[in-house]
């Protein structure tokens, strides 16, 4: 699977959203994944490489809690896991003894598209577009469309959806994040560290 943005080499170490890499991933390795700022709290970009750079760093961090050195090799095999996983910010990558599959994602985004506009309830999916900073948001027409930030293993997809009239939406979010989540699990193998429902309106 493929994606058609191009690569701008003044982009090289930073995710689609602008943020550095390597800052987050210092800010894995001081143990601070969380508490988050206020523009990791909303950007799929952000979150998706943070939960898939603490996930590299743990062994790492379990060798750290019982000896007072990390066993030699350790520490560089994280890191080059790690620069491996930030090389390729619009990929994830599942691995196993047959080989390595690069799953973009343009791709996440279209199935959850996919899966988020069977729930019922749901009016119209439409695009979160996370700027660096905060930026302005943009509602895409002519379909349901989302975000999706991968890193590894690790997706987050961001959902803005206009829903019916009367429907639960604290129930409807629930739904949505169980469709898209287990769907994108089994056909992807990625695993969705969270699926971000934002219901902008509703509709007659």
């Amino acid at each position: 699977m493929t994606d058609e943005r191009t690569h701008d080499a003044r982009t090289e170490g930073r995710l689609p959203c602008g943020r550095d890499t390597d800052a987050l991933v210092a800010q894995v390795a001081d143990g601070s994944a969380e508490p988050r700022d206020a523009h990791q709290r909303e950007c799929p970009y952000c979150q998706a490489a943070l939960a898939e750079f603490d996930r590299l760093w743990a062994p790492v961090r379990a060798v750290a809690d019982h000896r007072p050195r990390a066993p030699e090799g350790l520490l560089d095999e994280a890191l080059r896991r790690i620069r491996g996983v930030a090389a390729d910010p619009e990929f994830g990558t599942i691995s196993d003894v047959r080989g390595r599959t690069r799953i973009s994602a343009h791709a996440v985004e279209s199935l959850a598209r996919h899966l988020a506009s069977g729930v019922p309830g749901v009016r119209a999916a439409l695009s979160r577009l996370v700027a660096a900073g905060g930026g302005p948001e943009t509602s895409l027409v002519g379909g349901p469309e989302v975000t999706a930030g991968v890193a590894g293993s690790s997706t987050v997809v961001s959902i803005t959806l206009a829903a019916d009239l009367g429907e639960d939406l604290v129930a409807l979010g629930d739904r949505i994040r169980a469709t898209v989540a287990d769907g994108i699990r089994a056909s992807t193998g990625l695993e969705p560290v969270a699926v971000l429902v934002h219901v902008d309106d509703v509709l007659l």
